[in-house]
């Protein structure tokens, strides 16, 4: 039988070496046992303990640490089995048997609970009243595993604490100075701050009248009312106590901020519109319900507040959402389900509950006009205009509104009509009608608005004159679709 023999190089004998060290590691300390930190040969008994043993807990510091359990290891008598811990708080004086019981497992020598934690234990789990002190006893439980040693109770600490009634997680708008009047099944929710427990905000239009707060929809009590001043609230939650109301004097765009806790408030005028951005969702739109990428209504740049869509929509329902992404985001809506297309109510409904919707049963074009400011919606079937002019001294005939420059209508889309041909320095816009400087206009929307813009707006009475700019007079295309109001003025 031959011999074999291996050789290696000086590398290759490393690399062999180094791969023999880490698998006899591998293999020595898969056969260790376990090492328990719980492992206590000593006969000590478990103990607890906790820094503050006398509480009284506030709303405002709910997200605090309110008490702080901590426990010695206990024994397992010397046989190296594993120690689990089991922690139970009750009622003084039940012995244990109504407690919260926390099963805490292994290598765990610490429990915390929080202010709001703690409070929601006291009031539900053992329906202590608010604002008395109650007391409380607890216990650690060391449980030693496969009954290698009996489990060891700890000492039973007292501890006092007095909770707190949390105000209302949920408040809206009422008045006849709101959206949705006084009808408390239509109250304007409010958004509670997720960080700042007992702090709402809102930010909307307002009518000239009253106001207060009501904590759930259908009820007028409990409510927070005016309270010394402006600034201030008052809780009340009886029909005898005042019912004193905010006054709104000036309609327009507010912002509301209160805090419940502190029972504050202040209301402001705001002059920024509360969204740069809308967009339309739902089977009437072309887009359909794509929450990814639906159609984004027009800001009017003359009025930020102002957001306009036009579009031939289908058969099927719509609502307006102020984000993508999500459907569970924020979206206007009407005031009802499928409320009159006539009607021009409209509502902040925050993270879309109850899920509202216009609902469009004939087919065709529409132009919409949703304002912000004046919490209005107008939805109108638009009829397209059969002829369509241009006046001003940048047009051939100047400003003769008796017989002005005609368009041409694109004879395969009603929407569009078109002039090309010379333009002088000067000004343009469209009227609609002859004969009547009164009449209704296609305009920009702001006065000598850029030629490269391609916005439109319709302006009934011509009311503000705003008009487009020729500064290079010579031969031009223009094309103006009335439906989507958009214009195209190119030079040849």
């Amino acid at each position: 039988m031959k011999n074999i023999s291996f050789s290696f190089n000086k590398k290759a004998k490393w690399k062999y070496a180094f791969s023999l060290l880490v698998l006899f590691s591998l293999i020595n300390s898969s056969c260790k046992k376990p090492d328990y930190i719980q492992s206590n040969k000593s006969n000590a008994a478990v103990t607890l303990s906790a820094a503050k043993t006398s509480l009284v807990l506030k709303q405002k510091e709910d997200a605090n640490d309110a008490v702080d359990f901590t426990w010695t290891t206990g024994s397992n008598r010397g046989t190296n089995a594993s120690i689990s811990y089991t922690l139970k708080i009750d009622k003084q004086g039940n012995n244990f048997s109504n407690p919260v019981t926390e099963e805490l497992g292994l290598a765990t020598l610490e429990k915390k609970y929080t202010v709001k934690d703690l409070n929601n234990l006291l009031l539900t789990h053992w329906n202590f009243p608010p604002d008395t002190e109650a007391t409380l006893e607890a216990k650690i439980i060391a449980n030693v595993s496969d009954n290698a040693a009996p489990s060891d109770s700890s000492n039973v600490m007292i501890i006092k604490v007095t909770p707190y009634l949390p105000v209302s997680s949920t408040l809206y708008l009422i008045g006849d100075a709101t959206p949705n009047g006084w009808d408390n099944n239509l109250s304007v929710p409010l958004t509670a701050s997720p960080t700042e427990s007992g702090t709402f905000t809102w930010d909307g239009h307002l009518n000239t009248g009253n106001l207060k707060f009501i904590t759930t929809l259908g009820q007028f009590l409990p409510s927070y009312n005016k309270g010394a001043d402006n600034s201030h609230l008052v809780y009340r939650n009886d029909n005898s106590q005042p019912d004193d109301q905010f006054v709104i004097s000036t309609s327009g765009n507010y912002t509301i901020t209160l805090n419940l806790i502190d029972l504050t408030v202040s209301i402001t005028t705001s002059t920024v519109p509360p969204y740069q951005r809308l967009w339309m969702l739902g089977d009437a739109i072309p887009s359909g319900w794509n929450i990814n990428t639906p159609d984004e209504m027009r800001v009017d740049s003359s009025n930020l507040f102002v957001f306009k869509y036009n579009e031939v929509l289908a058969a099927g329902e719509f609502k307006i959402p102020t984000a993508t992404g999500n459907f569970t985001t924020d979206y206007y809506m009407p005031l009802t389900n499928h409320q009159a297309l006539t009607s021009t109510g409209v509502q902040l409904v925050h993270d879309g509950n109850p899920d509202l919707k216009w609902q469009i049963t004939n087919p065709g074009p529409y132009k919409i006009t949703l304002d912000l400011q004046n919490a209005t919606i107008n939805i109108k079937p638009f009829t397209p205009y059969t002829q369509i002019w241009m006046v001003g001294d940048a047009t051939p005939v100047g400003w003769n509104i008796n017989s002005p420059q005609a368009l041409t209508p694109d004879p395969s889309n009603p929407y569009i009509f078109t002039y090309t041909g010379p333009m002088l320095a000067g000004e343009f816009k469209f009227p609609l009608a002859t004969g009547n400087w009164g009449c209704d206009y296609f305009m920009p929307e702001i006065n000598h608005q850029d030629l490269g813009s391609q916005r439109v707006k319709f302006v009934p009475g011509g009311s503000p004159d705003n008009k487009w700019q020729i500064t290079v007079p010579g031969n031009y295309k223009i094309t103006l679709n009335q439906l989507k109001e958009t214009i195209d003025i190119v030079k040849m």
